[in-house]
């Protein structure tokens, strides 16, 4: 008995890393995050270690555990991660692995639920109930996005820009403002450029799912779905490119009126605009190996970022 336990252990432990999905959480909150440290940073060097270190499990419970449970039961209930043929999508497969059945799914974002409520607990104590706003946007982005009635996920445009663009901007505002006690138009800009970057990434990982996708019952209609029905396949790629060109004016502008960090942001969205142009929606292997630059960039851009703020304000 006590060797089938210690087997099962590590098992358990590779399949919440699975379910976790490293790359998403950190090109989406843990890289965001990084983003109000740094400006944090330049307003008082005397980082608050701890804090910090609780603000990255936060946003790993509620960004990679709580929502990925969530999106990983739905999306298995519809039938789109069944019929996916990508190779970086499809959910995280800890349910069609049998990793983890949809009870355990279940248990687990319950579980992720409650943790990060206990920290969120802590950020009350710590800087007053300011937090609640952010943390509310946590949460709603984490559970709306994927589970019913509302499954924004499943409407164009609803899942980024109620869900993934609040999540992804909130990262780096409750970051700075945990941090801080204050919010700064500089942090809202990165946070904002951040989050349209996360939000082009994701619409470049949907290009494999758009058959799956709008199979599924629901049928899952992402925006590129619906662009795939109006405009046609080829044309999907313009979704993320439109998103990583925004995330460009956003960058000038934030070089000009806040701080000159932001010129960091032009090489970046170049760099994902050229992935996009070159983008054949229909080569799943050449989604995925596209996808893969798209992360390094958008990551990167955040630690480049970050430390250049730690560098000029040291």
């Amino acid at each position: 008995m006590t060797e089938s336990i210690s087997h099962l252990r590590p098992q358990r432990l590779k399949a919440l890393y699975t379910l976790i999905r490293i790359f998403p959480t950190l090109s989406w909150g843990i890289s965001s995050s990084f983003l109000g440290l740094g400006f944090a940073y330049t307003v008082d060097s005397q980082i608050r270690w701890f804090d910090y270190g609780l603000i990255l499990l936060f946003i790993v419970l509620v960004h990679g555990v709580l929502a990925h449970a969530y999106n990983d039961r739905e999306d298995w209930l519809s039938g789109t991660d069944q019929l996916s043929p990508g190779i970086l999508s499809g959910g995280s497969g800890v349910v069609g692995s049998s990793q983890y059945t949809l009870v355990e799914l279940s248990l687990i974002g319950k579980i992720a639920f409650l943790l990060s409520c206990m920290i969120a607990i802590y950020f009350l104590w710590r800087v007053g109930p300011s937090i609640l706003i952010l943390l509310a946007i946590a949460f709603w982005s984490a559970i709306a996005y994927s589970c019913a009635p509302l499954r924004l996920a499943y409407h164009p445009f609803a899942g980024e820009w109620l869900c993934g663009f609040p999540a992804v901007l909130g990262c780096a505002v409750g970051t700075y403002f945990v941090l801080t006690n204050t919010v700064h138009g500089a942090v809202v800009i990165a946070g904002s450029i951040h989050a349209l970057l996360a939000i082009g990434l994701l619409m470049h990982h949907h290009l494999s799912d758009i058959s799956s996708d709008l199979q599924a019952v629901p049928p899952k209609l992402t925006t590129v779905a619906l662009v795939s029905i109006k405009l046609g396949m080829r044309r999907t790629p313009y979704v993320e490119l439109a998103y990583f060109l925004l995330a460009l004016i956003m960058g000038v502008l934030g070089c000009i009126f806040f701080h000159p960090v932001f010129w960091v942001t032009i090489p970046t969205t170049l760099g994902c605009m050229g992935i996009a142009l070159t983008t054949n929606p229909e080569d799943i292997i050449g989604v995925a190996k596209r996808q893969y630059w798209i992360y390094g960039l958008i990551i990167g851009d955040a630690v480049i970022k970050t430390a250049l703020l730690f560098y000029l304000h040291g």
